[in-house]
């Protein structure tokens, strides 16, 4: 056996024996290389997982941005459908309101029907040979209490309170159902119901 450890050790040239220097020099150098490589793999990685973080937290917020223009499309519908029927009730009620007043005041009046009259004058562009038509309780009621030139005509269609005034080809419709049906026109006309 020792002749066979002394031939190896001279067939074996010295340039294959490695150098311990050298072997520390490779060996540093493939570390330096490693970790580089490494670190470049890491941030290129880290990038990438920063890339796709940012790509899905983008995705959930036009989610969330969607939904909110949704919620909020549909919060603009249940206000703008509850204030159109808020107007339609506070129109209604106040209609209702004046009409209360209105009928409570022709009650309270002394002579609805005269006042009537003098409205229906007021208006009127004359009065000569005017044709006055009254409710038959107010008829009787204005009787000796309007000019000589009026006519005056119980006609049970006109409703207590009010008159139609004819002079000429001129009418004065001043009926307090005629009154209330221009304000009624004016309400709906105002909120869009015509």
């Amino acid at each position: 056996m020792r002749e066979d450890t002394a031939a190896l050790s001279v067939v074996r040239p010295k340039e294959l024996l490695v150098d311990p220097g050298a072997l520390a020099s490779l060996r540093d150098k493939a570390e330096r290389e490693g970790r580089s490589d490494g670190y470049a793999k890491g941030i290129a990685e880290a990038q990438a997982e920063v890339l796709f973080a940012a790509e899905k937290t983008r995705c959930a917020q036009d989610s969330v941005l969607k939904a909110l223009e949704l919620a909020v499309t549909q919060a603009c519908g249940v206000l703008e459908t509850e204030r159109d029927r808020l107007q339609h009730a506070a129109a209604e009620l106040a209609f209702q309101i004046a009409e209360a007043v209105l009928v409570r005041e022709l009650k309270l009046s002394s002579a609805p029907g005269l006042e009537a009259v003098r409205r229906a004058l007021a208006e009127s562009p004359e009065s000569d040979g005017a044709l006055v038509r009254l409710n038959p309780a107010d008829a009787k009621e204005v009787a000796g209490q309007v000019p000589g030139n009026v006519t005056i005509v119980p006609d049970p269609s006109v409703g207590l309170g009010g008159c139609v005034l004819e002079v000429g080809a001129a009418v004065v419709d001043a009926r307090i159902e005629t009154a209330l049906k221009r304000v009624r026109n004016v309400l709906d006309e105002a909120l869009g119901n015509r």
